[in-house]
């Protein structure tokens, strides 16, 4: 599952545990920029690890303004990072590390540097011992969005998270049918109308 929303003020624990529910039971999951400003609960901003950094492998609250990020791939032996060069983006959002790093669950890949300011801007994370998770903080701007750089990177964490990073899967064009299934609301229930008094 890839998560690109930006749900900073839902904090619904139901809503959010239906979310993370799935991945504790082993679904793959990808996060992209402002997912990581989700589900913003309870010590979001005080250090505590919520549920939603759980799952993502670390803590943020806050990005710098839009500078170009200089990234160093410095994680090579990876097999998501191996090769990679260092490049610099476009204006784009530095996210801080709350507590100074990655959970002990997730591993850093790539650091971006803005000014003075370093921090994890790419890592993986092993959810409840289950989920493989992908995640990167890039990605404000449709032009980074769209460099290939960036699209070949978060491929390959897409293809890692879901076990597929290999030979079989990288560097093909799919040539199958895609299929798109529909699943209809459950219809709400009629409430009862009142009579109407005369």
């Amino acid at each position: 599952m890839i998560h690109d929303e930006c749900s900073a003020d839902i904090t619904d624990a139901k809503t959010i545990q239906n979310i993370t529910a799935a991945h504790a039971a082993g679904l793959p999951a990808v996060f992209l920029h402002c997912a990581m400003h989700s589900f913003r609960t309870e010590g979001w901003n005080a250090g505590g690890v919520t549920p939603w950094f759980e799952m993502t492998g670390l803590q943020t609250s806050a990005h710098g303004a839009q500078l170009p990020i200089a990234l160093n791939f410095f994680e090579q032996q990876n097999e998501i990072t191996k090769g990679m060069a260092n490049w610099t983006t476009v204006n784009e959002e530095l996210y801080n590390n709350y507590a100074g790093g990655v959970l002990p669950t997730a591993k850093p890949l790539v650091l971006g540097k803005q000014g003075v300011d370093e921090t994890v801007v790419v890592w993986t994370n092993l959810y409840k011992q289950k989920a493989r998770v992908f995640s990167t903080t890039l990605g404000h701007n449709n032009t980074t969005v769209s460099d290939p750089r960036y699209l070949d990177l978060v491929t390959r964490g897409l293809l890692w998270a879901c076990d597929k990073l290999n030979p079989d899967y990288l560097g093909k064009a799919f040539t199958g049918k895609n299929t798109v299934t529909f699943v209809k609301a459950k219809p709400e229930e009629e409430k009862p109308v009142s009579p109407a008094i005369t």
